[in-house]
């Protein structure tokens, strides 16, 4: 990972991101012992080892303490609200300031944060980055931002804290394709996608680079936001807003933004995706895009 020192290393939340993460973490480091907490019981990724713990406990669950081994090579967190578990969006900082207690208490050198790009909530269209001010305005929003801050303030105690915003992932097991071919988003709204092996890849990138002070945020995207009607039309090849949208229920989804995101800052670190577009992530997941002719719909600068 780019640092001979430390030891163990503790992924939270082996789910959908955080498993192929922690597998692709033992296979780069294979002289230390990966673990991956869970709050259930249940098989370890590929070359890992189940741990059975409650990051919301931090130290106060035992597991922590029993299994793993100071000082840690890094903590990574891929934690989000579980509605088999009736979570709420107050997950985020209590995952955040357990991993943080973890990471003081066993020395880690690094934690690394996965968060969303959501926490601009950006519903005009407008070009977002790092830099942008993010004032929160819905639980999730504020979730979100306390959850980060938690982990940015490790860093004054000699950890290498790092937050990724990664935005629209998706991948195997999770196809976007279908809900745009339907005309489920409207043709207008800017979206901003990241393939979930790019944003495992950024998160052993940033594990390589050296500490900074207060800590760092990258937004962890394919840095090619696309307008919605331009991906129904290459699903579909029909123009933009012929798709019969589904009836809404009325309820509105949490992160229904509308912005387009810049990942300048990762780029320019050397990390690169593998999709650079959307399209090229649909052609990955077994889509033929009859209608992807349009020129780039990117932000000015940005590959299309």
């Amino acid at each position: 990972m780019g640092h001979d020192a430390g030891g163990d290393v503790l992924l939270v939340g082996p789910g959908w991101l955080g498993a192929p993460a922690a597998t692709a973490l033992a296979a780069a480091t294979p002289a230390r012992r990966v673990f991956t907490a869970s709050r259930t019981d249940r098989q370890p990724p590929a070359g890992c080892h189940a741990l059975t713990a409650d990051v919301t406990r931090g130290m106060a669950d035992p597991a922590f303490a029993r299994a793993v081994t100071a000082p840690l090579s890094a903590v990574v967190v891929c934690v989000a609200p579980s509605r088999a578990r009736g979570d709420s969006y107050a997950v985020y900082p209590a995952a955040a300031r357990g991993a943080a207690t973890i990471a003081e208490a066993l020395g880690a050198e690094a934690l690394v944060y996965i968060s969303s790009t959501g926490v601009y909530d950006r519903h005009d269209g407008s070009a977002v980055d790092e830099r942008t001010l993010i004032a929160p305005a819905s639980d999730r929003v504020r979730a979100l931002f306390d959850a980060e801050l938690t982990v940015l303030a490790t860093a004054a105690a000699g950890c290498r804290a790092t937050v990724l915003r990664a935005a629209g992932l998706y991948g195997p097991g999770r196809d976007p394709g279908p809900r745009f071919a339907a005309g489920s988003v409207e043709p207008e709204s800017w979206c901003n996608f990241s393939w979930r092996d790019d944003v495992i890849a950024a998160m052993r990138h940033v594990l390589t680079l050296p500490a900074t002070h207060g800590g760092t945020i990258y937004n962890c995207t394919d840095n090619t936001p696309v307008q919605a009607g331009a991906i129904t039309h290459a699903l579909t090849g029909l123009p933009a807003g012929a798709a019969e949208p589904p009836v809404e229920d009325g309820t509105v989804r949490a992160g229904r933004s509308n912005q387009r995101i810049s990942s300048a800052a990762l780029l320019a670190t050397g990390w690169r995706p593998t999709m650079p577009t959307v399209f090229d992530g649909l052609r990955a997941l077994g889509h033929s895009l009859p209608g992807h002719s349009l020129p780039g719909h990117s932000l000015p600068g940005h590959p299309a």
